[in-house]
């Protein structure tokens, strides 16, 4: 009898993005501190930035009463009965001009920008130039062992998977400090399991910490 690999079903799980499921530490607390302290803000508009998965989406989603890509910004986006907007990924923005005029009629309505981005943007326009200067900035940073053991935690429980103190001890270890990473590393791990209908276990958790590994790219590639 030959044998066979089970493959993973992509079966839907619920991320849990309320404010009570966002993990703080210090590497995210002063982004958090913006969110939870508005409409207590010197300026109409806050930029966070931080590297892919670091939370940013989660930020915005708990900020959000209207959300738009950043590529997808139009000169002719004009939110009338939102106070709360979310633009977010501007390392993509395409229009410059969209961006300066949303930051006008917000401040005209009153209303508020919070803006996501992986770096601090460069832009060419001299009046967006000086928009920006003025928004206040935070960074989400490199996570500590206790965030990496909870970002762990908390993806395996919305997966409804368990795993043992000492297998998540062996991922903390091991895992590069690297957002992108760390979600690369749960999400193979868990296919792994599934796969050859196991549990996660060191060995499972070894495999997929050289894959993420060997999938980032060389030095002087594009990130």
């Amino acid at each position: 009898m030959t044998g066979f690999v089970q493959l993973p079903l992509s079966l839907p799980y619920r991320k849990a993005f309320g404010r009570e499921d966002f993990l703080v530490a210090p590497s995210n607390r002063e982004a958090v501190s913006w969110v939870d302290k508005w409409p207590n803000w010197p300026y109409p508009a806050v930029l966070i930035y931080g590297e892919k998965g670091s939370g940013k989406t989660h930020l915005a989603s708990i900020f959000s009463e209207y959300h738009i890509e950043a590529k997808d910004l139009t000169s002719g986006f004009l939110p009338y009965f939102q106070k709360k907007v979310v633009v977010e990924n501007l390392d993509e923005l395409a229009n410059e001009r969209a961006l300066f005029h949303l930051f006008n009629f917000m401040a005209e309505m009153g209303g508020y920008l919070l803006l996501t981005a992986r770096r601090p943007p460069q832009f060419l326009l001299p009046d967006l130039k000086s928009r920006m200067l003025a928004v206040p900035k935070a960074a989400i940073l490199m996570p500590d062992e206790h965030l990496v053991r909870s970002f762990f935690e908390k993806a395996f429980h919305e997966r409804h998977v368990l795993v043992e103190p000492n297998v998540l001890d062996f991922a903390v270890r091991h895992v590069a400090r690297s957002f992108p990473i760390i979600h690369q590393v749960i999400r193979l791990a868990d296919e792994k399991a599934l796969a050859g209908n196991r549990k996660i276990t060191i060995p499972i958790i070894k495999e997929a910490v050289a894959e993420a590994k060997e999938a980032q790219p060389t030095r002087g590639e594009n990130t």
